[in-house]
């Protein structure tokens, strides 16, 4: 054989041994390895509860392969019986052993109690909030010095929501009113605290991943300066901070030496005050004002001035009139109470009817009302601007009041208005009212 033939051959049987084995390589890639585990059948909200009967309904079991497994998944379905779920799982989805609650009911931890807090939807996570969650408090509270915004409380247990130790089926609380926590005392304090400073209180959701060792055992000071300010400071006791321990014996109190400043302290200043009248009984309305009945019925006493600025300190102008009101018994006078005294109405006859048979007496006519008729007077008033007329009107005898400003030709039209005519009396009347005087005032 020649000698190229052989090298042929060669190469011809190690392409060969090449290609057997990558085909070897390619078919060990493609048996990937598969385990069976548990996943949703359909979405499931947080806080489902997953019972026996409804088990086959809510999960199934599905082959997954092996590299793409998350660290933790269930394989056995069994395992989540009578469980609850923390969180949501989508349909396909494989379960979380830390997802898992164990029972429907929260109940409370031991050493915890439970407490209230009034909310609504809108400050609790739109509803996602329920039994097993686990929250933080925010609080924003306003002071003399700052406003404030602060995670409260972290880490708290949510117990039940309004009267629901349960999620329902919809695993979400479309309302509510409370929401109630387990906690400890001083937390429990806290929470009270902060309602009383008018905090906003709101709650967070937790992610289920979050750090659930967290407490507020060393954040219990740093809050209550927080809710301090210099007007109110925030302070916290229970029970056993504000018992006295009964091995501890009573000792007196030592005052520290305190040394006293020799600068004088300034008086106070002195209060104004005023003399008025207060009413040493009751006086009805209508009584007149008089001097003995100031001397009988009322005492002298003082009050701060500026309380007493429409109080009767000078009776002199008060003398002749009377209480519009009446006064009170303790009350002092002020010049509200006084004023003109009210006419007496005359008692009228009783109406007595005639008995039968006797005359019906005749009335006695009653002569007609004359009403005195208004006087008016004008007064021409030239001004560069022009000449007016102004009109005055007698109120009371020898008192004038302007009633109209009209213009020269205005003036001579009403003049030149018919009056009604008038019986002699009136005429006689309307000539003697003639003003004895008729100022005219002219201005340049």
């Amino acid at each position: 054989m020649k000698q190229k033939n052989v090298i042929l051959m060669v190469v011809a049987v190690g392409c060969g041994l090449v290609a057997a084995f990558l085909t070897s390589q390619m078919s060990a890639k493609g048996q990937v390895e598969q385990v069976d585990v548990v996943v949703a059948a359909k979405d499931l909200p947080v806080g489902t509860t997953i019972t026996r009967e409804e088990l086959d309904k809510v999960v199934k079991v599905k082959k997954v392969p092996k590299d793409g497994l998350p660290p933790a998944y269930v394989m056995d379905k069994e395992v989540l019986v009578d469980k609850r779920l923390s969180r949501p799982v989508r349909a396909e989805e494989t379960f979380n052993p830390q997802d898992l609650l164990k029972g429907g009911a929260i109940t409370l931890p031991a050493g915890y109690n439970m407490v209230s807090l009034p909310v609504n939807v809108g400050q609790a996570a739109a509803g996602f909030i329920g039994p097993g969650s686990r929250v933080n408090v925010l609080a924003t509270v306003r002071t003399s010095e700052r406003i404030s915004a602060f995670p409260l409380l972290v880490n708290m247990l949510v117990v039940a929501v309004d009267t629901q130790t349960t999620y329902d089926k919809n695993g979400v609380f479309p309302s509510m009113n409370t929401v109630s926590f387990a906690v400890k005392e001083k937390e429990a304090l806290l929470l009270s605290l902060a309602k009383t400073r008018g905090c906003n209180l709101e709650l967070m959701l937790r992610h289920p991943d979050a750090n659930h060792d967290e407490n507020n055992d060393k954040r219990i000071d740093e809050m209550l300066k927080l809710l301090s300010d210099e007007r109110a400071a925030a302070k916290i006791s229970t029970n056993a901070e504000a018992a006295p321990s009964k091995n501890t014996e009573s000792k007196p109190e030592v005052k520290p030496d305190v040394k006293l400043d020799p600068s004088p302290v300034p008086a106070p200043p002195k209060l104004a005050t005023t003399k008025v009248l207060v009413a040493k009984q009751e006086i009805a309305p209508n009584t007149s004002v008089t001097n003995d009945l100031i001397k009988e019925a009322f005492e002298w006493k003082d009050v701060p001035k500026e309380f007493a600025t429409d109080a009767v300190t000078d009776t002199t102008d008060a003398l002749g009139k009377a209480f519009k009101t009446g006064v009170s018994k303790g009350q002092w006078l002020t010049w509200s109470m006084v004023g003109q005294q009210a006419p007496k109405i005359t008692p009228q006859d009783p109406f007595v009817p005639a008995k039968p048979g006797e005359a019906t007496p005749t009335p006695t006519p009653v002569k007609p009302l004359v009403v005195a008729k208004r006087k008016f007077h004008d007064v021409t008033v030239h001004t560069p601007t022009g000449t007016s007329v102004h009109r005055y009107e007698e109120i009371e005898p020898g008192k004038w009041k302007k009633i109209a400003e009209l213009s020269p030709q205005q003036a001579v039209e009403s003049r030149e208005t018919p009056k009604p005519e008038t019986t002699p009396e009136e005429k006689s009347e309307d000539q003697s009212e003639t003003p004895k005087t008729t100022p005219e005032k002219k201005r340049d």
